[in-house]
């Protein structure tokens, strides 16, 4: 993102042990388990008023009404989406480049900010077959396809919805709405429970304030003897074969590519770093939670200070929570505008000197 990096952001040790020394002598709700308030994993509570806004597990939001055929849940028709994009997306035979000279950690930042407010729950019997017709005579069409479509499922219905013009089709955001770095804890007790080093009983409250990581690697899904019971990870090219060998983080999309892992990887060695500049005097709760809140509050510094204005994107100065506004993520942002793949281009080339490598693993690339 221009010359910024992440790491610029991120705090020294004399910062953290100010910002320890805030938090735990900050006024502490009667319910909490720690000194000092705790954000709720699946981001309720965050609206004392209305607690279930931005929730993980709820429907998005929506800008429009719905737009179906049956004005329940029917798909309406259209041209062929594959068409369209390759008409209004197709990059080939030319290099693209950022008018505002943003770098990969454009699209590298955006997929991690939205690996951790947004991902459409695609499981259960709504979740039916919309494959993309595929046609291999579009002058257009570069790609080889041997089954004549484009795989692709539409969004399960969330429950109790669908039922009649009164009660449109919605889908289920699995993400909480907020700028939590969900995509390195997750929205998931069990699933945090089996991120953090220590017992594997699904309450993560009685565990090291570490993530566990594998000679400070993410770990991998066989990190704890049993790939099967580990978190689920989409498992795409070489992983298809061996699930077991993927990363595991709080968001089953970290493998997608290597500039994604990578990020995952710095921010939960991040969290281990803060962790291990903590007083030894504190509980592990206590300084787990206190690492997560300053990791939480880098990513928002990082997307509001950083990311944004290199993107374009001028926001006006912060006046104050408002409780009146839904942080509820909409339909129409998570799948239109913010949208950003087209930013990717189909072939990421990287150049290294030779003489940064050995023989050996230059043999081993």
């Amino acid at each position: 993102m221009h010359a910024a990096h992440p790491r610029k952001a991120l705090l020294s040790a004399a910062s953290v042990l100010a910002v320890t020394a805030a938090l735990v002598t900050a006024p502490t709700p009667a319910s909490a388990a720690v000194p000092f308030p705790v954000e709720n994993l699946d981001g309720s509570g965050n609206n004392v008023a209305n607690p279930t806004w931005g929730q993980a597990g709820r429907p998005y939001s929506r800008v429009a009404t719905p737009r179906y055929a049956d004005g329940i849940g029917s798909p309406a028709t259209g041209p062929n989406s594959r068409l369209v994009s390759n008409r209004i997306h197709n990059d080939e035979h030319q290099n693209i480049f950022s008018e505002r000279g943003v770098t990969q950690w454009g699209f590298v930042w955006g997929q991690f900010l939205d690996h951790t407010f947004g991902l459409r729950d695609s499981a259960g019997s709504t979740a039916t077959a919309a494959n993309i017709p595929f046609n291999s005579s579009d002058p257009l069409e570069t790609f080889r396809d041997d089954l004549g479509v484009i795989p692709f499922n539409r969004s399960a219905a969330t429950a109790g919805t669908g039922t009649s013009t009164a009660n449109p089709r919605q889908q289920t955001n699995t993400e909480s709405s907020y700028i939590d770095t969900a995509a390195v804890y997750s929205n998931s007790a069990a699933r945090l429970d089996w991120l953090r080093e220590g017992s594997l009983d699904g309450t993560p409250t009685n565990n090291s304030a570490r993530l566990l990581m594998q000679n400070n690697y993410l770990p991998r899904r066989t990190a704890r003897g049993n790939a099967s019971t580990a978190p689920v990870m989409d498992a795409d090219g070489r992983l298809a074969a061996n699930p077991g060998n993927a990363f595991a983080a709080g968001d089953p999309r970290a493998n997608e590519n290597i500039s994604l892992t990578a990020t995952q990887t710095l921010f939960a060695r991040e969290h281990n770093r803060i962790v291990g500049l903590l007083p030894a005097s504190l509980s592990e709760e206590d300084k787990f939670q206190i690492a997560r809140r300053v990791v939480v509050a880098e990513q928002q510094y990082i997307t509001y200070n950083e990311f944004l204005p290199a993107m374009g994107v001028n926001l006006p100065a912060y006046s104050g929570y408002n409780s009146g506004v839904n942080a509820t993520l909409s339909n129409e942002f998570a799948t239109v505008g913010y949208r950003a793949h087209s930013q990717i281009h189909g072939e990421i080339e990287v150049d290294a000197l030779r003489s940064r490598y050995t023989q050996a693993q230059l043999n081993a690339f």
